[in-house]
C-alpha cells in the first residue's frame, strides 16, 4: 500500500470514540504491538454488525465473469455464516458455517480457517487447472471507511468488499432482489453508453461485464475497455469506479420503462440504454412456443415435417427443443445470443440412451462432405437466421456458424458415445439420426 502506516491510522479511527491517545506514544509502540491492536480491532469490527455484511465478491482472472452478491455474518465465537446468490457447493442462498479469524501476515488478513462450501468453492482446483476459479479464502484488509471494508485476495488479488447490513434485510430477501434484477436484465446483450448528453459508443454484455467500445479522440482508433459489475437490488455496481474523459462513475439504477441504467453518483450525467443492432433478430421470449420443423433426413429429395416445442431452459441463455415425433429422448439444447438475438444448435450431449446408457450426442454434420464434428460441447454447430423475406412470418433457416474451419455443417447428426469413444450412429431414434437443411416456422406462442 502507498501508506504503510494504515494499520495505526485505522486503529485510531476505530477507537476514536473510546479514547484519545497521544500520537507519539502510539508510534513509540513496537510494530508487533501495533499489529496486535489492528488484528484485535478488525475482529471486533467484523463481529460488531448484528445483521452481518452484504458483500460483492469477484473471482476469476481479471474479473472476467463479474461479481457475485454474498452475505457474511461474523460471530464473536469464531464462526462465520456465509451464503451466495448463486449455487456453489451449496444451493443458492444456503448458509454454510465455518471458522474465521484475523491473522497477521504483513498486515491484518481475514482467513476462513476451516472448509466452507460457499467460500472455498471459488478456490477449489479443477482437474485441468490447480487454480480453479481463481478465488481466494484469505484476504488482506486494505481499508475500512464508514460501513465499508475493502479486502484483496492474498493469492490472486480478487476483490471482496463488505458493506455493513444496516437495513436488516435478510440474506434470502437480498438475494431474491438481486436475482430478480439479474433475471430482468440478462435478456439484453447490447447497450449504448451516453455521457453528458454525448453518445460515446456501444457496450456489449458478456456474463457480468461491460465491454465499452469507443473511438479514441487522439488517434481515432477503435478502443474497448472492459468493466466488471455486480447486480444490486436496484441495478448494478462496477468493480471499481470507472473513469472516462475525467468523469468517474460506479453505481447505476435500472429503469424498466426507459430500459436503461442511470448513474446515481452525485453530479454524474451518464447512462447505458438498451441498444438493438440493425440486424438484431428476435428477443429471447419470441423464440418460445411451437414451431413447424422442415428438414431432410435419410433422403435429400423428401422433406420431413414435424411440430417442435421450444421451452425455457435457462432464461435469456438457453432453451430446450423437444418433439416426441422425431426424438426418442427429452430434446436438444438451443443457445441464445442476446447481443444478436439469434439461436444456435451446438455440439452437445443431449441425453442418455435408455437402452445402452450411452450419451446421445448432437454432432455438427457436413452432409455433402460426409464429415461430422465429434466434440461433446460447442462452439461448432449451426445458427438460425431469420428469413425476413418470408412476408413477416417468423421463419428461421439454420446454416453453418463458421466455427468449423475445415467443413461447413448444414445440420446435425445423432451419434452414441461411451465417454470419448464413438459407438455408432443413433439409428434407433424415432425419426432418423440425420437432420439437414433445417427450417423452423413459428405456428403458436
Amino acid at each position: 500500500m502507498k501508506k504503510i502506516t494504515y494499520l495505526v491510522l485505522l486503529a485510531t479511527v476505530f477507537f476514536m470514540s473510546a479514547c484519545v491517545q497521544d500520537h507519539k506514544d502510539i508510534f513509540d509502540e513496537p510494530a508487533s504491538i501495533r499489529m496486535q491492536h489492528a488484528v484485535s480491532e478488525y475482529k471486533d469490527l467484523l463481529a460488531s454488525s448484528p445483521n452481518g455484511w452484504l458483500a460483492d465478491y469477484y473471482p476469476e482472472k481479471d474479473h472476467g465473469i463479474g461479481g457475485y452478491a454474498m452475505a457474511l455474518k461474523f460471530n464473536s465465537n469464531g464462526t462465520v455464516d456465509v451464503s451466495c446468490e448463486i449455487e456453489t457447493n451449496a444451493k443458492a442462498g444456503e448458509v454454510q458455517t465455518s471458522q474465521w479469524d484475523i491473522i497477521s501476515d504483513r498486515g491484518p488478513v481475514l482467513s476462513f480457517t476451516t472448509y466452507n462450501k460457499v467460500m472455498h468453492y471459488f478456490s477449489e482446483p479443477y482437474s485441468w487447472d490447480v487454480d480453479g476459479r481463481y478465488g481466494d479464502y484469505e484476504f488482506v484488509i486494505m481499508k475500512a471507511e464508514g460501513d465499508v471494508v475493502e479486502m484483496k485476495g492474498k493469492k490472486h488479488g480478487n476483490k471482496l468488499v463488505l458493506r455493513k447490513n444496516t437495513t436488516g434485510v435478510t440474506p434470502s430477501d437480498y438475494f431474491k432482489q438481486v436475482f430478480e434484477m439479474d433475471d430482468k436484465l440478462s435478456e439484453f446483450g447490447m447497450f449504448s453508453f451516453v455521457l453528458n448528453g454525448v453518445r460515446i459508443g456501444m457496450t456489449a454484455v458478456v456474463d457480468r461485464t461491460f465491454s465499452i467500445g469507443y473511438v479514441d479522440d487522439k488517434d481515432k482508433s477503435d478502443q474497448t475497455v472492459k468493466v466488471a459489475y455486480t447486480f444490486t437490488p436496484t441495478g448494478i455496481r462496477f468493480y471499481e469506479p470507472f473513469e472516462f474523459n475525467g468523469v468517474t462513475m460506479q453505481n447505476f439504477t435500472w429503469s424498466a420503462s426507459e430500459e436503461k441504467y442511470t448513474c446515481t453518483d452525485a453530479g454524474i450525467n451518464a447512462f447505458f440504454d438498451v441498444y438493438f443492432p440493425a440486424d438484431y433478430q428476435l428477443r429471447y421470449g419470441e423464440f418460445i412456443g411451437k414451431w413447424r420443423w422442415q428438414f431432410h433426413g435419410a433422403s435429400t429429395s423428401t422433406w420431413v415435417y414435424a411440430d417442435v416445442e421450444v421451452t425455457q431452459k435457462k432464461k435469456n441463455s438457453t432453451y430446450t427443443l423437444s418433439c416426441p415425433e422425431i426424438f426418442s429422448f427429452k430434446g436438444i439444447e438451443v443457445s441464445f445470443d442476446a447481443q444478436k438475438g439469434i439461436i444456435s444448435i451446438l455440439n452437445q450431449n443431449a441425453d442418455k440412451d435408455a437402452a445402452t446408457g450411452y450419451d446421445v450426442r448432437v454432432c455438427a454434420y457436413d452432409r455433402a462432405a460426409g464429415y461430422l464434428s465429434t466434440g461433446s460441447t460447442g462452439p461448432i454447430g449451426i445458427v438460425g437466421i431469420w428469413n425476413k423475406d418470408a412476408g413477416g412470418v417468423r421463419s428461421i433457416n439454420f446454416v453453418d456458424n463458421g466455427k468449423w474451419v475445415t467443413y461447413k455443417p448444414n445440420g446435425f447428426l445423432l451419434r452414441l458415445f461411451n465417454g470419448s469413444t464413438s459407438m455408432g450412429n443413433y439409428t434407433t431414434n424415432i425419426a432418423d439420426y440425420r437432420f439437414n437443411d433445417i427450417t423452423m416456422t413459428k405456428i403458436a406462442d
